[in-house]
């Protein structure tokens, strides 16, 4: 018959019938039979599978380096419309509360990118601002935007990019900022916007960055569709 067999190291209680009470080791052994029998072969299965799932889901989240991905690049290049207005998108100011980190580790440690934010949202609502069939440009500041002589500008400040690792399986993001858009003859509009999101199941080393990336596109699409839809009607 099988038995569970238990090991104690330390000391046993002593009973009439035993030997003289000493420190040396002593063995339990239960008999197994059955359902019990065949919990116990599973439990002992099952144990290296868990640990293993463990180790490999410490090895696969994200580091602290973090790189900002750029936007892929549509399949068809769009050209600029006949007659097309001019738009001049100017490099973003960075207003974020802390710009030496873009987030936090589940173990309180911060996330770093040696990107520049600013760059990565600027450029991005640049070539989406572009998909819409307008004659873009792209500057470093206003003044240098207004020496082009567009029709529009579009600048703006990076209010938050912030990056969380909430669990082993679970990150999340969430993204601020505030965009203009001014003709030669003044603003036209201020627009704040944001956007949240997460994401969960097995992590993988570049699950943090495609959620980013994902983040920023949703921040940026809805503005420059509102904004190429203002300029087209001006026209």
């Amino acid at each position: 018959m099988p038995f569970f067999t238990c090991f104690w190291d330390g000391q046993r209680p002593p009973k009439a019938a035993d030997k003289p009470f000493t420190n040396a080791p002593w063995r339990l052994q239960i008999p197994l039979t059955g359902g019990l029998l065949r919990q116990n072969m599973h439990a002992v299965r099952l144990f290296p599978a868990l640990f293993f799932l463990i180790i490999v889901l410490s090895a696969c989240g994200p580091g602290n380096e973090i790189r900002l991905l750029a936007v892929a690049p549509p399949a068809v290049s769009v050209l600029p419309k006949p007659n097309a207005p001019k738009v001049t998108v100017v490099e973003f100011k960075d207003e974020r509360e802390d710009s030496s980190t873009i987030g936090q580790r589940r173990d309180f440690s911060a996330f770093t990118c040696s990107d520049s934010p600013t760059l990565w949202v600027s450029h991005a609502l640049a070539d989406e601002l572009t998909k819409h069939g307008l004659q873009v440009s792209y500057a470093t500041s206003v003044e240098q935007a207004r020496k082009g002589n567009p029709d529009y500008i579009v600048w703006g400040t990076l209010k938050k990019v912030w990056l969380k690792e909430s669990s082993a399986t679970n990150l999340e993001t969430s993204l601020e900022a505030v965009v203009n858009l001014a003709n030669r003859q003044g603003r036209i509009m201020r627009e704040p916007t944001s956007v949240s999101e997460s994401r969960g199941g097995l992590p993988s080393s570049s699950a943090a960055e495609v959620l980013l990336r994902n983040s920023m596109v949703d921040l940026i699409e809805p503005m420059a569709a509102k904004f190429a839809e203002i300029i087209w009607k001006k026209k």
